[in-house]
């Protein structure tokens, strides 16, 4: 017995309509992602951090390590480090190393978190430890931190794997060849199918446009983000003459990985 016309109907509708709510933020996210310069995509980086109290609230900035930072830290780090929190925002991760003994100092592109963190540090009576960096660098001394830590998904709010490896190099640089770097990002969900709809649109709008492709995973949530699996980490590790030394996820999506230059166990171990 056929249905009848409106149930038909109905259903016919309801199955489209599901994949359009599948697809549409895809789509909007590509269109975004594949019109907007490297420029733009830092304004609006520091548009959504501006419009998120949290992030300057005492209360979040002093919470602590997260568990799975401070067993890295326990794990990786030898006591009393000098380490630098790149994208320190207001100072959280700061805040607690410098609790735990370590000698630990901050570097953020955005003045207005910049300075939370620093108010913050020198409330502690330990000085205004967190300075203002550069979005698109950062310069330190040769051999000057024991440490580099990404500070909570700062690594990847930059827009490229060029971006990337580059901080990776100066990471390296900064902490000689023994040193420990961690960074932590969103990990690739099990249903691309969004994510896929994002890659297309935008990898088609940058060819008309003459821009670099975005890789799989690049994404608009609201800011730039991009989604790594484990092989784009190691890749841009290895790019950067590193060594994954931990990778680890946790729930809601959340990733991290230690890395080490590449040889650097060896060495150690040699001398």
């Amino acid at each position: 017995m056929r249905p009848p016309a409106w149930l038909a109907l109905y259903l016919w509708g309801e199955k489209r309509i599901e994949r359009l709510v599948r697809v549409l933020p895809g789509a909007w996210s590509g269109l975004w992602l594949g019109v907007l310069t490297t420029p733009q995509l830092s304004r609006l980086d520091e548009a959504y951090y501006r419009g998120e109290d949290m992030y300057r609230s005492a209360a979040y900035n002093r919470r602590g390590l997260f568990d799975w930072e401070a067993r890295i830290v326990e794990s990786h780090v030898r006591p009393r480090s000098r380490i630098a929190v790149l994208g320190a925002g207001g100072g959280r991760e700061v805040l607690a190393l410098l609790a735990l003994g370590h000698d630990a100092w901050g570097f953020e592109p955005y003045h207005a978190l910049a300075a939370v963190g620093s108010d913050l540090t020198a409330a502690d009576g330990y000085g205004r430890r967190v300075a203002v960096m550069a979005r698109d660098g950062w310069a330190c001394e040769r051999d000057s931190f024991d440490a580099v830590v990404f500070g909570w998904g700062a690594y990847m709010l930059l827009p490229s794997r060029q971006d990337r490896v580059e901080r990776l190099r100066e990471a390296a640089a900064a902490t000689g060849r023994p040193g420990v770097i961690v960074t932590s990002f969103f990990t690739m969900p099990l249903d691309r199918r969004q994510l896929h709809v994002t890659f297309r649109v935008a990898r088609r709008l940058r060819q008309l446009l003459g821009r670099p492709a975005p890789l799989l995973g690049d994404a608009l949530v609201p800011n730039f983000a991009h989604h790594f699996t484990r092989s784009q980490i190691v890749e841009e590790l290895v790019e950067a003459e590193l060594e994954l030394v931990e990778w680890g996820t946790a729930p809601g999506g959340y990733g991290w990985a230690v890395a080490r230059r590449a040889g650097a166990a060896e060495g150690a171990a040699g001398e």
